[in-house]
């Protein structure tokens, strides 16, 4: 009887990291894949495969995944004038750069971004793309265009900012956008791009940037709307003094409780950075 070769072997690799269940090393494992989808793992005599990988001296293990990323900051990347800044400072001085991204500069920086972190073993990534300049045109699919460029399995989020300097949050108006027009453009991104299927190569998450730069309606708002179309929640959180310190003098809370007010406090939500909770909040 002939067996059909799957698409790939990985084999030979003096360690195989299976990060799976029981924690299994395999010395002279092979990785066998087909149609996207790892189909078998073993030692020995590897299936028959159109295309071969010898991984002699090398170690092979599951593709790195990395849950928080700007990928249009590669283009302001050490930037003097920012360098050494705090939080705040670093994005005041950042903001003026940003409001001139379009699409070939969100498509550039994603791709030069993702090719990175294939490069560093990562095979799947999620992006805060929050962002989006008046005239700068369809910034996520020109990002997700890149992704399927590279063959990188991409879940970004649809970010948005909606308080301006002027309301009291910390980005120019020009980049921020109106609180219906964020709605809007999210549902739009969830509807033409999230695909629900097993190993889905591209899905949308709904992403409000920070307590300082969005509404507090925004947020509920949001949580609301990822509810009904049962997407998932991002957000930057807790993650240095100024931002606690913001949360207490704007909302009279501390980020944690603010979270639980706006109905983020759910296992559809997963927070970028988060490293200011104090001990009753972590067991909360």
């Amino acid at each position: 009887m002939t067996t059909t070769p799957v698409d790939l072997v990985v084999h030979s690799a003096r360690l195989l990291a299976t990060v799976d269940a029981q924690r299994r090393e395999l010395s002279g494992g092979y990785v066998a894949i087909n149609d996207g989808f790892v189909v078998a793992i073993g030692v020995g005599t590897a299936p028959a495969a159109r295309v071969s990988i010898d991984a002699s001296d090398c170690l092979v293990t599951p593709g790195l995944i990395n849950t928080h990323h700007h990928l249009y900051q590669n283009l302001t990347r050490a930037f003097p004038p920012m360098t050494n800044s705090a939080l705040f400072g670093w994005l005041r001085t950042l903001y003026p750069l940003w409001r001139a991204l379009d699409e070939e500069s969100a498509h550039v920086s994603a791709w030069v971004g993702l090719a990175e972190l294939a490069l560093s073993g990562c095979t799947t990534s999620t992006d805060h793309l929050y962002v989006h300049p008046r005239g700068g045109g369809d910034l996520l699919s020109a990002e997700i265009a890149a992704a399927r460029d590279l063959g990188f399995r991409f879940h970004p989020t649809r970010g948005s900012m909606s308080l301006s300097e002027k309301d009291g949050g910390l980005p120019p108006d020009d980049v921020v956008q109106d609180h219906d027009d964020i709605l809007a453009a999210s549902q739009r991104a969830v509807e033409r791009h999230h695909d629900r299927s097993h190993g889905a190569m591209v899905r949308i998450a709904l992403a409000p940037c920070s307590p300082f730069s969005v509404t507090k309606q925004l947020m509920i708002d949001s949580a609301a709307l990822a509810e009904r179309l049962d997407v998932r929640l991002h957000t930057h959180f807790a993650e240095n003094d100024e931002d606690d310190a913001y949360s207490v003098a704007t909302f009279g809370c501390r980020p944690t409780q603010y979270l639980e007010d706006v109905g983020w406090a759910s296992s559809r939500t997963w927070l970028a950075h988060c490293v200011k909770p104090n001990d009753d909040e972590i067991t909360r």
